[in-house]
């Protein structure tokens, strides 16, 4: 599921390379904490997921989030999946369906490991993701709830495990960003198996959260007329607990990570964080 990227010009690195034992398995992530990091004030926390066979700092490398962590004062990580069937992956059912994996008690020993060592704003923990990892981005808003407070995926929908599992315990803001001709996770969801269409997904945070049933539109400026594709933004406002749910549809956007490759007209890293970091586990903030 991983096609390619543009690597970061950014110097620095993740200030930790960790690991956390689950299950008796070894997982590890990648972790930064920006240089304005002060114990005194708890901060918040974003999970950014990578893509099926991909890597932490191949994900970091694509969605390069730290100038956003310096900037908005967050502490950001980027987890590994294990191996299943040879590549590395996030439990999802679907292309995934028989794997083992424990990644929702990664990602909840994983939040607890850093709470317990950073001042975290429990109120205020974001989980995003690329193809495989934005599934599993709706597998924790569905099934971890109680630690999440909003999510935003690039090129995924939802596996119909997921949805047919979900309990969310709050209303949950939801940002996506996908391409109509994305040919690994198509916007009608005929591909892979196992999963829902784009719209589907939509449609059932719209109930869910019991916003407005029909989005405001626009299209974003086509900035970038070399890519071939432009961006119409559809807004459902007026949630429980005036939570929103924001879809950027990207006009012949294939499976790609706006801003880092393939549509230019808009920055996912960007309209991601500015989306939920509106939001904490109480709805708008």
């Amino acid at each position: 599921f991983f096609v390619g990227c543009k690597r970061s010009n950014t110097s620095y690195e993740p200030s930790i390379n960790g690991e956390l034992v689950v299950d008796g398995v070894n997982r590890a992530y990648l972790m930064y904490v920006p240089s304005s990091y002060d114990s005194s004030t708890s901060v918040p926390l974003m999970l950014n997921f990578h893509g099926y066979g991909m890597s932490d700092n191949q994900q970091l490398q694509m969605s390069d989030m730290r100038d956003l962590a310096e900037s908005e004062n967050f502490i950001l990580i980027y987890p590994q999946g294990s191996v299943y069937d040879g590549a590395t992956h996030w439990n999802v059912g679907s292309w995934t369906q028989g794997s083992s994996a424990d990644d929702l008690g990664f990602t909840n020993g994983l939040i607890e490991k850093v709470a317990s060592n950073y001042s975290i704003d429990l109120k205020r923990i974001y989980a995003c993701g690329y193809s495989n990892g934005g599934f599993f981005s709706q597998e924790l808003a569905c099934l971890l709830s109680e630690k999440v407070a909003a999510i935003g995926t690039v090129g995924a929908n939802m596996s119909t495990r997921t949805r047919n599992n979900c309990s969310p315990d709050h209303p949950i803001p939801v940002i996506t960003i996908s391409g109509t001709k994305d040919d690994i996770v198509t916007y009608d969801g005929t591909d892979p198996e196992g999963q829902i269409s784009h719209q589907e997904v939509i449609s059932y945070w719209v109930d869910f959260n019991q916003t407005d049933a029909i989005a405001d539109s626009s299209d974003v400026p086509d900035i970038s007329t070399s890519d071939r594709s432009f961006v119409r933004l559809f807004q459902y406002r007026n949630g429980n607990n005036n939570v929103e749910i924001e879809h950027y549809k990207v006009i012949d956007g294939g499976h790609d990570w706006p801003g880092s490759y393939g549509n230019m007209d808009i920055n996912a890293n960007a309209v991601i964080w500015n989306f939920v970091s509106q939001f904490d586990i109480d709805g708008k903030i």
